[in-house]
C-alpha cells in the first residue's frame, strides 16, 4: 500500500484521470471548490491484489492532503522530491473489493471500505459520509452511508451487473469536514475513486 500526497497545482493534471482518482478541497463558508492532484510515490498508491478464495479485486487510494500551517486550511504544494516528513494535514483512505467475470463485461461490487487520519489532534473530523455504486446506468447503488469513526467497513450485498464505462463506471466516494481547533471555519476534503483500471 502507498501513499499519495495532494497539491493544488495543475502542472500534474494528466495524472487526475490516468490514475483514477480525484481529490477535491470546499471551503464550506465561502463554497470555493479546489481540485487537488495526486503525486504518486515510487512504491505506487494503488493497490490491485487477488484473493485465492474468490479471486476479488482490491482497488484504492491513501492521500495524504497536507496543511500548510495550524492556522490555515490552505493547501500547500508539495514536492515528490522534497518537504517535510512532518507535514501536518490528513489522509483519507477509499477501497472498493470487486469481481468481474464474462471477459470483464460484468461486475460485482461486494465491499467498500477506507476511513481518515489525521496528523495532529488539533484536527477534528465531522460529518462523514460514503458512497459507491456499481455503475450509474445499469448498477446498484449504496444508500449514503455516515461513518460515526474515522474507519468504515460495509459489504454492499450487490449482484452481478453489465459493466458500464465513461461517466458509468463503478465509482466510490468518501467526504469528511475538518476543522481546526481554535476555528471557526472549515473544509470538506472529497475523495473520488473510478475502478477497475481496464
Amino acid at each position: 500500500m502507498g501513499t499519495s500526497y495532494a497539491r493544488d497545482d495543475l502542472a500534474n493534471s494528466k495524472l487526475l484521470d490516468d490514475a483514477q482518482v480525484k481529490v477535491s478541497i470546499t471551503n464550506d463558508e465561502t463554497g470555493e471548490t479546489k481540485f487537488l492532484d495526486p503525486i504518486i510515490l515510487e512504491n505506487n498508491l494503488k493497490v490491485r491484489s487477488f484473493e485465492s478464495d474468490n479471486e476479488s479485486e482490491v482497488f484504492g487510494y491513501d492521500v495524504f492532503i497536507p496543511i500548510e500551517n495550524q492556522n490555515s486550511l490552505n493547501i500547500t504544494p508539495y514536492d515528490i522530491g522534497g518537504g517535510s516528513t512532518t507535514e501536518s494535514g490528513i489522509t483519507a483512505r477509499l477501497y472498493a473489493e470487486y469481481n468481474l467475470r464474462s471477459n470483464n463485461t460484468e461486475i460485482k461490487l461486494n465491499k467498500v471500505y477506507g476511513g481518515w487520519t489525521t496528523s495532529h489532534q488539533m484536527y477534528g473530523l465531522s460529518n462523514r459520509t460514503v458512497n459507491a455504486h456499481s455503475g450509474s446506468a445499469l448498477g446498484t447503488s449504496l444508500p449514503t452511508k455516515k461513518p460515526t469513526s474515522n474507519s468504515f467497513n460495509y459489504t454492499t450485498g450487490f449482484g452481478w451487473n453489465m459493466f458500464g464505462g465513461g461517466d458509468g463506471s463503478p465509482r466510490a466516494w468518501s467526504s469528511v469536514k475538518v476543522s481546526v481547533t481554535g476555528m471557526t471555519s472549515t473544509s470538506t476534503v472529497k475523495l473520488d475513486i473510478t475502478f477497475p483500471n481496464k
